[in-house]
């Protein structure tokens, strides 16, 4: 017999958007329960617990005026940590470019140094955002969503373009590990504003002197102690596989079998995913096209220990920001003494995840090993593989993080995110004014005040 639970509002996904559309609806006495698919809460706040030392998988650090998460934070009781000391640290890496080392004090005159002027200082990884920052056209971070902010909505190659970059300074500037798209192509400049502007405004709720927190025992403490909070609880290993909406009601159906029914349906599935549910009636126009087609960027994280401290030998930081398949190796220093380095986290993104992504798990430790071991020699036989984290191939998530394509947000932006029949949709795809954890939870309280409006 099919079992059957009635509701007055499903939330599907137990991340930061749904679990905050939930907690509005149950604290304004609504009927709501959240399914989650896997056996965990959380989504994209991840702490690997398992490796040890809290290593993150997502949701790494919480911006210091991330109002809505920090709020979370404190209203659930989970400890924040001041990580100012140890992102002083993680400044400090050295550039690496094919084979070749390049201190950080050396780039101003390298010969491969292509920024002009008084940008030469300024090291690729921090160029495009400084440029972003210095040269934007948005006011406020909800602009980017403006009719007339259409005219940015090109490929940063060729807003990179219109500021004299030449083709080799461009992929210089936005070619190497990059955060959205394959390259400079691949990802719209007004997305580039609107994280610049995001970032902008979310430094005027900061306390003084503070760049960011990480929480006690790991960010994931955040979504688990909302989670604690819901009554009733969130139900795990959920896997949503169809949505019927119909005229007073929707089903949600799972693969084990069960039906959650209710007159109001919050989404927070990544597009990814919510592409392969089936949708009856399905989604229409723009929205289905959006739905089907935003990508995520490919992100994978392969976790690494280390038996001395090698970079005392060679004499450069022990981080390093590469073109290949390491990414960038950041040393991370989670111990009493912001000074320790107590392992490594390799971030590679966009193409060169995706070739690690084709290996097995242990075959891609290997693979970003040797590369690290072949730049700097002192790594040989120092490093140990301890696990690995993809974005892009978790089929609960298809990506580390939504972006778009050159035009994506002008042609997407008002209709992907709009109500179809009972249903609404949230997720960090679907902040309007903020990004990231942030916002995720912009969006889940919104679709949340909506339901309550009704």
């Amino acid at each position: 017999m099919t079992e059957i639970h009635e509701h007055d509002a499903i939330v599907i996904g137990a991340g930061l958007a749904g679990l905050a559309a939930a907690l509005k609806l149950q604290a304004a006495g609504v009927d709501a329960r959240v399914i989650e698919a896997q056996d965990r809460v959380g989504g994209r706040v991840h702490s690997m617990r398992q490796l040890g030392s809290n290593k993150e998988a997502g949701g790494t650090y919480i911006g210091a005026g991330y109002t809505r998460v920090i709020g979370a934070a404190e209203r659930y009781g989970v400890g924040l940590i001041d990580v100012t000391p140890m992102l002083a640290f993680f400044r400090e890496q050295e550039l690496v470019l094919g084979d070749e080392i390049i201190r950080q004090a050396d780039w101003p005159d390298h010969p491969a140094n292509l920024f002009r002027g008084d940008d030469k200082p300024i090291m690729p990884w921090a160029y495009h955002r400084l440029l972003t920052v210095r040269e934007n056209p948005l006011t406020q971070p909800g602009d980017w969503l403006a009719a007339d902010a259409a005219a940015y909505d090109v490929s940063a190659y060729d807003w990179l373009k219109s500021l004299g970059l030449d083709d080799d300074a461009i992929k210089l500037a936005y070619g190497i590990n990059v955060s959205f798209g394959k390259d400079a192509h691949d990802v719209s400049a007004l997305l580039l504003f609107f994280r610049a502007a995001f970032s902008v405004a979310q430094r005027r709720f900061a306390p003084e002197g503070i760049v960011g927190y990480t929480a006690r025992n790991g960010v994931a403490r955040i979504p688990e102690t909302m989670a604690e909070a819901l009554n009733p609880p969130a139900e795990l290993n959920k896997v949503v596989v169809a949505i019927t909406t119909q005229a007073d009601h929707a089903e949600v159906r799972c693969a084990d079998g069960s039906i959650y029914r209710a007159p109001h349906i919050v989404c927070s599935l990544p597009f990814g995913v919510l592409r392969h549910i089936d949708m009856n009636p399905p989604l229409q126009g723009l929205q289905a096209e959006a739905v089907n087609t935003l990508p995520a960027q490919a992100v994978t994280q392969v976790y690494l220990a280390h038996k001395s401290n090698f970079w005392e030998a060679d004499g450069y930081t022990a981080s390093l920001f590469t073109d290949g398949v390491a990414g960038m190796v950041a040393a991370a220093r989670n111990g009493a003494d912001p000074e320790e380095v107590t392992s490594f986290t390799a971030w590679t993104l966009g193409p060169n995840a995706s070739v690690l992504d084709a290996l097995a798990p242990a075959d891609a430790g290997r693979r970003v090993i040797a590369e690290i071991e072949r730049i700097r020699p002192a790594a040989k036989g120092q490093l140990e593989f301890l696990g690995l984290k993809s974005w892009g191939t978790d089929p609960f998530a298809q990506g580390g993080w939504a972006y778009f394509k050159p035009g994506q947000i002008t042609r997407f932006g008002a209709a992907m995110g709009a109500p179809h029949g009972q249903i609404r949709f949230c997720g960090e795809h679907l902040g309007r004014v903020s990004r990231g954890m942030e916002g995720a939870m912009e969006s889940g309280e919104r679709v949340a005040a909506e339901i309550l409006e009704l």
